[in-house]
């Protein structure tokens, strides 16, 4: 089992608790995470992984979150016991400084922190923007979130998009930009600013590939925690066999070695990982293309009843974008 538990109540001792959103197929990037957490870090922490399991499920389709764990952040104050702080953090992350500067960041009268700049910053893209809810400070004690509630107000008083935004479930002046910059760089690195590298990118995040232009900087990671035994090879074998780890990382680390494949070559390990037939995140893809699919249908029925006449156009249209259903 790749985890890392923690207790889900306030010990008083300082304890700095953090919840990192990982599905099954993210538990050897929540592993790597937490590892790098502690290694920059002398205060106590207590880390645990969590996912949809901790929210209701979703019945419409249109409505479904995008990752397995994109609704588990707002239990965090419940399985807190609506006491002190927690941080949230995804699990597709990489920390190079103590998270002590995050968990201290002050709050005032708000009960949510995020880093400064997410979203007051002009120069921002809206890809960016959308990123701060992946990591936050929050006050378990003043936060009134309840996730069932949180779920069931989808498709009738906001949409996914606008709930991962946070503005719905936050009234005005309860978020703040507080944390210091550099705590959720967006697929950059900089030595002297980055603090977490936040590997956004599906298709190119380490474990997935061995195209993104920092991977090495997990590569060194994972490598380190395989010198020091905090993971071990049957661990990441095991991962790789499952489908959530590429082919050509056990090449990359050494632990195999395969004629013919030059090991320190992106491109040659990006094709010995297509050959072997890998898949990056091909579940998370799936629920992708589902979601888009049953967008789709309800556009296309709802055209149906304002234009009946042209509903043989309307589902043409949706079979030679979709598939039939």
């Amino acid at each position: 089992m790749l985890a890392v538990m923690a207790s889900e109540i306030e010990t008083g001792d300082g304890t700095i608790r953090i919840y990192c959103g990982a599905d099954r197929s993210q538990q050897l990037a929540f592993r790597v995470l937490a590892e790098s957490i502690r290694r920059h870090t002398a205060r106590t922490v207590e880390i645990r992984a969590i996912d949809n399991g901790d929210a209701p499920a979703v019945a419409d389709p249109r409505h479904a979150p995008y990752t397995e764990f994109s609704f588990a952040r707002f239990a965090i104050p419940a399985l807190a016991g609506h006491r002190g702080r927690a941080i949230y953090l995804d699990s597709d992350m990489l920390v190079f400084r103590d998270i002590g500067e995050l968990w201290d960041a002050p709050l005032g009268t708000a009960t949510v922190a995020i880093e400064i700049g997410s979203r007051s910053d002009p120069e921002q893209t809206a890809h960016a923007r959308n990123r701060h809810a992946a990591v936050m400070l929050l006050d378990c004690g003043r936060l009134d979130w309840d996730v069932a509630r949180i779920v069931a107000g989808l498709g009738r008083d906001y949409d996914y998009n606008a709930l991962m935004t946070l503005d719905p479930v936050l009234a005005p002046g309860e978020l703040r930009e507080s944390i210091p910059r550099g705590w959720n760089d967006l697929d950059r690195f900089d030595a002297q600013r980055t603090r977490l590298l936040h590997f956004t990118e599906i298709r190119t995040q380490p474990w997935v590939s061995p195209a993104h232009p920092h991977g090495a900087l997990w590569i060194d990671a994972v490598r380190r925690m395989l010198g020091e035994g905090t993971l071990t090879v049957e661990e990441l074998e095991a991962e790789i066999a499952a489908g959530h780890a590429r082919p050509s990382l056990a090449l990359q680390l050494g632990i195999r070695n395969e004629p013919g494949v030059d090991a320190s070559a992106a491109g040659a390990l990006a094709n010995f990982d297509k050959v072997s037939g890998f898949v990056a995140h091909r579940q998370l893809l799936a629920r992708f293309a589902e979601r888009k699919r049953a967008i789709a249908r309800a556009r296309r029925d709802a055209d149906e009843r304002r234009r009946p006449a042209l509903a043989w156009w309307y589902r043409m249209r949706y079979q030679l974008r979709h598939g039939r259903d």
